[in-house]
């Protein structure tokens, strides 16, 4: 058993049964699933060079899995606050150029690419697995293809080494080889262009109080943090900077609080919440005192997301 990104001995951190795991799925979504998404057992492990937490085995979410989870309503976000980050550098730094364009890996249906209001159509490229997905991007006028970046490649579609900026947004905790992944983002990306990739910072917030089946085996693969993506921008032999959304440790604090009094998923209204913060009051200032000292001493200053851009060299 190896780290991807490391040759020391990693530590077994905990077991991940399959029937916790359906548990757990079935109490996130409240709707049993099917027993087929979850194909084995799983351990979680943690890299310690890096802290970077991994599961064995490296098996991903089948077909199944993710037909069943995609099914609900918010499972896809829209938007995120990345999507929004990236098109602001974009526009102010690497956009006047006449042959910038972006290839946007795991683009679902376009939502970072329509993001890009100040380029044209033409200028955007959408890579996805799924091809009702690509489909939607088709539709858009945008470059799709259903593949990824090395069959893209052989069929012609992409050119290697030929964007100034590849992005992709959630998809590398989903992979099983990390390493491999980035490495072929990295095929796509020119000479001096950059890589944007964007992961949920692990462990996150409300972690330490609830268990995020989202955030673990099939779903996610691997789970972030600052030193493993400097630890992986070192092996691919680039340049690394990174951002993260501004932290609210009371935002952070009521998530928390909504979690542990109804679970995910639910709505609770505001009177609810009120009435039952009064019946918890005590506790909730505790989480929001936790909250704020793991600001203070935490490497993104609590955030929950990071977002790495690697410069290729």
């Amino acid at each position: 058993m190896l780290s991807p990104l490391s040759q020391l001995p990693p530590r077994k951190i905990r077991d991940l049964t399959r029937e916790f795991l359906l548990a757990e799925l079935a109490d996130y979504f409240h709707a049993p699933p099917p027993g087929e998404i979850v194909e084995t057992h799983y351990s979680l492990w943690r890299c310690m060079e890096t802290g970077l937490e991994f599961c064995d085995p490296p098996l991903p979410g089948n077909t199944a899995f993710y037909e069943w989870v995609g099914g609900f309503a918010g499972y896809y976000p829209g938007f995120r606050w990345e999507y929004g980050e990236v098109a602001r550098i974009l526009k102010s730094e690497t956009s006047a150029t006449p042959d910038f364009k972006v290839l946007d890996v795991g683009c679902g249906k376009g939502d970072f690419l329509r993001a890009l209001d100040f380029l044209p159509a033409q200028k955007k490229f959408a890579l996805d697995l799924n091809e009702t997905a690509i489909r939607v991007c088709r539709e858009q006028g945008f470059n799709s293809f259903c593949g990824t970046v090395e069959a893209a490649i052989a069929a012609g579609f992409l050119k290697q080494g030929d964007f100034p900026v590849v992005t992709s947004f959630h998809c590398l905790e989903h992979v099983s080889q990390p390493v491999e992944f980035v490495r072929e983002l990295l095929r796509a990306t020119a000479r001096g262009g950059k890589l944007y990739l964007s992961t949920p910072y692990s462990p996150m917030s409300f972690e330490r109080d609830w268990f995020d089946v989202l955030n673990h085996p099939p779903h996610h693969m691997t789970r972030w943090n600052l030193a493993a993506c400097r630890k992986l921008a070192e092996i691919n032999g680039v340049k690394m900077r990174h951002f993260a959304p501004r932290n609210r440790p009371l935002k952070q604090a009521l998530q928390t609080f909504r979690l542990k009094t109804c679970g995910p998923n639910m709505h609770m209204p505001r009177a609810t919440l009120l009435k039952n913060l009064l019946l918890h009051l005590s506790q909730f200032i505790s989480d929001w005192n936790n909250l704020r000292a793991r600001a203070r001493s935490h490497d993104l200053g609590g955030s929950d997301l990071i977002l790495v851009e690697f410069t290729v060299p």
